[in-house]
């Protein structure tokens, strides 16, 4: 990811432009070529040493040094570095400050080298290996661990995709409309935004389109940064759909919001492999424990939209299904939902039979209004549940008994793209 100063854009009249480098430039190939290099040869080598060699390949580089130093700046994501200082260090130190003194005690030596030698060799090392030990939880001094590598013509696309992520960090709101998306890859789009703990209203246009819309960091009030870094690691999942329209309020000045709008005709590569099915550990032991103290009921991921009232579908996190034969989907709402989830509340009030199950995470209870919503909705009274961290076997057992209290819970409607 790019920090905001390494961000290069253009606004013209109300729209943000990003700058966009060409992946088939030879001289930008030639340049991403040579600093890959120096990344792939640090194994071993303090963060100075390899700072010190990207910069002076960087005053070299003929182009904009912003671009340089953004590239640079992935790199150094994809760079591990060893950052535990060792748990020996205040030993040697103290060995250090007690070979010093006896030194001292003898006299002052006539060059620091001289008396820099004489320590490492009271403590059996060279004059290096001890200035590296020394210093080892200073950041300067972390040694290169591994470097993930990647081709040249990778990493421009790479940058080009991280102009797009580092302006959707900062906006308010953002719509995505795919004229003639292939079900099977708008349903894997879906999944992202929900392994992104992204909430999406979905509606159909009047000419037939799919339109998605996420709310922005900058519409929150709490977890902002999170849920913007969340937004923006989105973005390259949609770069896989083969038809797509990106329209974002972006708010790259104070005070001031500019339209971003790119479609997939924009030449960026997503280096994101094609969205798979991934449950995160937590929620793996979740269906674990539904199997256990739960055992007439089986709990998978959603893949299927479900139609609410007024033309509108959501993409439930999972589907819980009984020996009966009954579906029960589940939408969980995470800190940073609040909006959407004043907009499901006041939607569900109206249904005539309760189409999905709703878990809700206790941080939104902190909206003292939201929080007079909850108590007053019957609908989530009946049908919903508050969790932590990730939802409890605990908590949904009564939702689940009242939902099949129902007289026609075999009939609820999944809708299918």
């Amino acid at each position: 990811m790019l920090t905001k100063d390494l961000l290069r854009y253009r606004v013209h009249k109300q729209g943000v432009h990003p700058q966009l480098l060409e992946p088939d430039s030879p001289e930008l190939l030639a340049f991403a070529e040579s600093l890959l290099a120096l990344f792939a040869e640090t194994n071993g080598q303090t963060r100075t040493s390899l700072q010190e060699r990207v910069n002076h390949a960087i005053a070299e580089f003929p182009d904009n040094v912003t671009i340089a130093r953004g590239l640079e700046k992935l790199l150094l994501d994809r760079t591990k570095f060893d950052e535990d200082a060792s748990g020996e260090l205040p030993a040697l130190r103290e060995k250090v400050f007690a070979a010093s003194g006896a030194q001292l005690a003898s006299g002052l030596p006539e060059h620091p080298e001289e008396y820099r030698r004489e320590i490492a060799v009271a403590l059996g090392l060279t004059p290096e290996a001890l200035e590296a030990q020394l210093y080892q939880d200073l950041s300067a001094h972390h040694p290169v661990l591994a470097f993930k590598p990647l081709s040249p013509e990778g990493l421009l696309h790479r940058y080009n995709c991280a102009q797009v992520q580092g302006l959707l960090i900062r906006c308010a709101k953002l719509d995505l409309e795919f004229p003639e998306s292939e079900p099977a890859r708008l349903r894997q789009l879906l999944k992202s935004l929900r392994f992104h703990q992204l909430l999406a209203r979905i509606s159909r246009t009047p000419d037939g389109a799919t339109l998605v819309q996420v709310d922005g960091p900058l519409s929150l009030f709490v977890q902002t940064q999170k849920y913007g870094f969340n937004l923006a690691n989105f973005f390259p999942a949609l770069l896989h759909q083969p038809g797509w329209i990106l329209r974002a309020e972006v708010q790259v000045r104070k005070s001031e919001t500019h339209q971003l709008k790119l479609d997939s005709s924009c030449g960026i590569r997503s280096h994101y492999r094609p969205f798979l099915a991934y449950v995160p550990e937590a929620l793996q032991l979740l269906q674990q424990n539904v199997a256990a103290k739960l055992p007439e009921w089986t709990l998978e991921a959603a893949t299927d939209f479900l139609a609410l009232e007024g033309e509108q579908y959501c993409f439930p996190d999972f589907l819980l299904k009984h020996q009966s034969g009954a579906q029960v989907p589940l939408e969980l709402f995470h800190g940073w939902h609040t909006g959407p989830l004043r907009a499901r509340l006041a939607q569900l009030a109206n249904c005539p039979e309760p189409p999905l199950l709703l878990g809700i995470a206790r941080t939104l209870l902190k909206d003292v209004e939201l929080n007079g919503l909850l108590e007053a909705s019957d609908y989530f009274q009946s049908y919903g549940f508050l969790f932590r961290d990730t939802p409890s076997v605990e908590r949904l057992r009564p939702v689940l008994e009242r939902w099949l209290g129902l007289e026609d819970s075999e009939g609820l409607p999944l809708f299918r793209l």
